[in-house]
C-alpha cells in the first residue's frame, strides 16, 4: 500500500476536528450572548410529566423538552430544529428545584470536563423529583479498549478503524471530547452527586420505560447507566 492511500485511509490524520483559537473564542462567544438574553427557565407542563432530553442535538423527542446548547440565536427567525430549553451544561442549570418526573441523557457528558460533568449531574439531582429516574448514555471506554486490546466486538468498531489507536484517539479527542467513561466512574460520580440505586443497564433497558429512548445507531459504542433521586 502506498503512502498516500495509507494517509488516504487512516482517519487519525482527518483534520475535520481540529479545534481552532477562531472556533473556541465563537463558541465561547455564543455562550455568553445565550446566557445572557436566551437564558430562559424552560416551559413545563401543567398537566402531563415533565421529562427532559438533556443534550438533544437534532434528535428531538416529541411531547419533551428538548435542551441543548444555543443555536440559531437570530430572534426573528424561528428553527425547527431551535432546542425547547437552550443552555450552557457548564454553567447551573435555570431551573427550579424538583420539576423533572425523568431525564434522559445521550451522548452529551463526555463533551464536558469532569469537574463540569459533577456539577452537572448535581443541577440535575437537585432538579428531579423526589423518586425520579435518570439515563445516561456515554461512550464505553471498555469496549474501545477491548477493540485496541484486539478482543472480539461489534463489527462497526472494524468498519470504522484499522487500528485500535485511531479508535481511541477518535473517542478521546474527536467531536470536542473532554472525557470517558466507564461503568465504575460514572458510578462514582453518580453516587456523588446524590443519586441511589445507581448500575448499569442494557439497550433498551431499564427501570422507567418512559426513559428508553436509546439510538439504535449507537448501541456498538455505547454504556448505559440509571440512578435514581432520593425520595426523601
Amino acid at each position: 500500500m502506498n503512502s498516500n492511500l495509507v494517509r488516504e485511509k487512516i482517519s487519525i490524520l482527518n483534520k475535520v476536528y481540529k479545534v481552532s483559537l477562531k472556533q473556541s473564542l465563537k463558541f465561547e462567544l455564543k455562550s455568553l450572548f445565550g446566557r445572557i438574553f436566551y437564558n430562559s427557565e424552560p416551559t413545563l407542563s401543567l398537566k402531563s410529566k415533565n421529562l427532559l432530553n438533556l443534550g438533544s442535538g437534532r434528535k428531538k423527542i416529541e411531547n419533551w423538552i428538548n435542551a441543548d446548547f444555543f443555536s440559531d440565536l437570530i430572534w426573528w427567525k424561528k428553527s425547527s430544529q431551535r432546542p425547547d430549553w437552550m443552555l450552557d451544561l457548564r454553567y447551573p442549570l435555570n431551573c427550579k428545584d424538583n420539576v423533572w418526573d425523568g431525564v434522559f441523557s445521550s451522548h452529551t457528558l463526555e463533551h464536558l470536563y469532569p469537574d463540569e460533568a459533577l456539577q452537572l449531574l448535581k443541577e440535575l439531582n437537585r432538579t428531579m423529583k423526589p423518586g425520579a429516574w435518570l439515563r445516561i448514555t456515554v461512550p464505553d471506554l471498555r469496549k474501545y479498549v477491548a477493540y485496541y486490546r484486539g478482543e472480539k466486538v461489534d463489527e462497526e468498531f472494524t468498519r470504522r478503524w484499522q487500528t485500535g489507536c485511531e479508535a481511541i484517539r477518535t473517542m478521546t479527542q474527536n467531536y470536542i471530547h473532554v472525557s470517558v467513561w466507564d461503568s465504575e466512574l460514572l458510578g462514582i460520580f453518580l453516587k456523588e452527586a446524590g443519586f441511589i440505586n445507581i448500575k448499569e443497564v442494557s439497550f433498551m433497558q431499564g427501570t422507567d420505560e418512559l426513559l428508553l429512548k436509546d439510538l439504535k445507531d449507537r448501541d456498538w459504542e455505547s454504556l448505559y447507566m440509571e440512578a435514581q433521586k432520593p425520595r426523601g
